[in-house]
């Protein structure tokens, strides 16, 4: 006999608001998005300084860009698992960031979050608008997701989705 199991449950994901104790977090998933160092006389302590420069300046690029943007850490069972960063405007919901800890990708996290993001849209009457660094897989997701190819920005292709 031949037991079955039951499939497995959706994970149940929270959103919280960031808070300035939650930048080790942040620092730490911000981490775990880059490749590694392709300077081959970069010693890990080296990496790890480019890395923390590069988080800060991005952290200080997205304050200016994106005042007033909803940052919100994404939780799992009280775990922070990864973070949603949304810029509302009156044209647009712009997505500037989703990004999620490695062993939490790939199990429909993210596909639920840009579908909540549509369903936010569409009460809005606004297009969702994002970018993603060509090749990166969440560009096929989206895609998955009724996202439409607008162009090449700079590395980065600008989707789209617009409410019906």
């Amino acid at each position: 006999m031949i037991a079955k199991t039951a499939p497995a449950a959706a994970p149940i994901i929270e959103l919280r608001q960031a808070t300035p104790a939650d930048q080790p977090f942040l620092h730490q998933l911000y981490a775990s998005t880059r490749p590694p160092s392709r300077l081959r006389a970069c010693d890990a302590e080296a990496e790890a300084l480019l890395v923390h420069v590069q988080f800060l300046a991005r952290q200080t690029d997205w304050g200016r860009r994106f005042p007033g943007a909803d940052v919100t850490i994404i939780v799992e069972h009280d775990r922070p698992v990864g973070c949603l960063y949304v810029h509302y405007t009156e044209h647009e919901v712009r997505l500037v960031d989703l990004s999620l800890l490695p062993e939490f990708r790939r199990r429909g996290i993210g596909k639920g979050l840009l579908r909540g993001l549509q369903a936010h849209g569409e009460r809005l009457g606004l297009p969702v608008r994002l970018h993603v660094t060509l090749g990166n897989p969440c560009q096929r997701l989206c895609q998955r997701c009724d996202f439409l190819f607008m162009g090449i920005v700079g590395g980065h292709a600008a989707l789209e989705w617009k409410p019906a």
